[in-house]
């Protein structure tokens, strides 16, 4: 009988052990969820669908809360409702710059580049881009950062896959922006 209530005590004190843990992840997690974007202002937000599967939510943000191009700093966060390689990232950029314009030759260096810092995105993952100023930019994968880009002409072009006129994705853009028409 003794034994039982010791077994018994011992169960509830893991099980209270466990809640607790579970809250101080969840309250944990709800924190550094927003740290990359915390002090900083939503823009506007949007979802990117192909052929009626959810792709991802995108979410625009600056320091008050209205965009201007060259006005720093700037985020954009892409919180993935699907798996997606690295590889298919790189290439999916690669046919963006090109839509936009871009020479095959001047967007190469940038995808090796992009290529040593994204990792394979699994569903719910999340990739922020950071720009910091008009010289340093910064990915974030799930709110840690996994590399820094130095290339102004880089940082530019890969937040024009969703902000320039030419973006393959007009109705996108006027969301990330704020435009509600």
């Amino acid at each position: 009988m003794m034994q039982n209530k010791k077994v018994l005590h011992e169960n509830r004190f893991k099980i209270w052990q466990s809640i607790i843990a579970l809250i101080m992840f969840c309250l944990f997690s709800v924190s550094v969820k927003s740290a990359v974007t915390d002090k900083l202002n939503k823009v506007g937000e949007g979802s990117m669908s192909w052929m009626f599967i959810d792709i991802y939510k995108a979410s625009l943000f600056t320091l008050d809360g209205d965009y201007q191009v060259n006005h720093f700093p700037q985020a954009l966060s892409i919180t993935y409702r699907k798996d997606i390689s690295k590889k298919r990232l790189i290439e999916a950029t690669k046919d963006q710059w090109l839509l936009q314009g871009y020479e095959a030759l001047q967007v190469e260096p940038w995808l090796e580049q992009l290529n040593t810092i994204w990792p394979n995105i699994n569903r719910d993952d999340n990739l922020t881009f950071y720009f910091n100023s008009s010289s340093k930019a910064t990915f974030y994968y799930n709110q840690k950062p996994i590399g820094d880009i130095n290339d102004t002409d880089l940082a530019s072009a890969f937040i024009a896959i969703w902000l320039s006129d030419k973006t393959s994705q007009p109705s996108l853009r006027r969301q990330l922006l704020g435009d509600s028409k």
